[in-house]
């Protein structure tokens, strides 16, 4: 007796082996030196769902996740030099984030590997007012992509 007709179902489980990592650089002035009185994007996560700057924060991540389910990797980071901590064109204070998504190339474009996010995240408001600046003169935020930690 034949059990099988056309095909087979099943289940299994994979773990992905592409993992990108992306970097934001987020310019936000007294971020370090006067935390309470944090300007720009500032991102500083409170645990305060009425705070401005964990709203700010969770606007970044919901976001990220009209695209893909970011994997958070770490709580902003408050910096006293974004240059210092690699971003590649920020200076003075901010904060560093940093996310994981296991779809490969979720933000690319031909020309960038974090095209998507520059081109989406552009001109977004934040609760305090802050308008996202992906690109210009003077931006407040920048992405990177790197395949390992």
């Amino acid at each position: 007796m034949n059990l099988r007709a056309h095909g087979t179902a099943g289940t299994n489980q994979v773990l992905t082996g592409v993992i990108h990592y992306y970097t934001v650089w987020v310019s936000s002035p007294n971020a370090v030196t006067d935390p309470e009185n944090a300007t720009g994007v500032n991102i500083r996560v409170t645990g305060n769902i009425q705070d401005i700057s964990q709203k700010s924060f969770e606007i970044l991540i919901q976001s990220v996740g009209l695209r893909v389910l970011p994997i958070i990797l770490n709580d902003p980071k408050p910096v006293l030099d974004l240059a210092a901590a690699g971003s590649p064109s920020l200076t003075g204070e901010g904060f560093v984030w940093k996310f994981a998504s296991e779809q490969r190339d979720a933000f690319a474009t031909p020309a960038n590997p974090v095209g998507l996010l520059i081109e989406e995240m552009a001109g977004i408001v934040l609760p305090n007012g802050t308008v996202l600046e992906t690109t210009g003169p003077e931006p407040n935020i920048e992405f990177q992509r790197s395949d390992e930690l």
